[in-house]
């Protein structure tokens, strides 16, 4: 292939990949992979040959599995569809049934005490309510103390990379000019 030839195929996988190709000239780039030996494919764009070979087989795959389907007596698969369709509702109704059973086994097997609640302090069970209330609000009040210090953490190391990133320019002028003063 000429030179011209292969800059024509690196422009096109460029628009491939910025997804302005049109269908022709996907083709296009599949036909040259497909026909092309890699040996006399430029460097830049050998690497591509893998993908799009693997795309073109998929297609074949695809276009075979199609026209079996098409000449393949379809009576097995309508037969298939009736099966499923009986199915189907009993499936649903096999499921809720089972969900309903283990419902009424929780129920039957762990009954409710008037006691519901109960809450572990320590471990010591207490039954204030007030306490379990003002043991959660301490909790919590730690909990968020803890999330506001994380955020204020947070916040720290953001504009140390807002430096950062300012500084990036400046670290390369400097490289560049010691580089000139050596």
């Amino acid at each position: 292939m000429k030179r011209e030839d292969y800059k024509e195929i690196e422009i096109l996988i460029e628009k491939y990949f910025n997804a302005e190709t049109s269908l022709e000239e996907e083709s296009l780039i599949r036909s040259y992979y497909k026909n092309t030996p890699q040996a006399e494919m430029p460097e830049s764009i050998r690497g591509y040959a893998e993908m799009f070979g693997f795309f073109e087989s998929e297609r074949e795959h695809i276009e075979a599995a199609k026209e079996q389907s098409a000449s393949a007596d379809m009576r097995p698969v309508e037969r298939n569809v009736i099966r499923r369709s009986f199915y189907r509702p009993v499936y649903r109704w096999g499921t809720v049934a089972a969900a309903a059973i283990l419902l009424i086994a929780f129920f039957l097997i762990n009954p409710r005490n008037d006691d519901s609640f109960k809450l572990v302090i320590d471990g010591q069970q207490v039954n204030d309510s007030e306490l379990a209330v003002t043991v959660a609000n301490n909790r919590l009040d730690k909990v968020n103390t803890i999330m506001q210090q994380l955020s204020k953490a947070n916040n720290a190391l953001n504009s140390v990379a807002k430096v950062e990133r300012a500084l990036s320019p400046m670290e390369k002028m400097n490289a560049a000019l010691t580089q000139n003063n050596r």
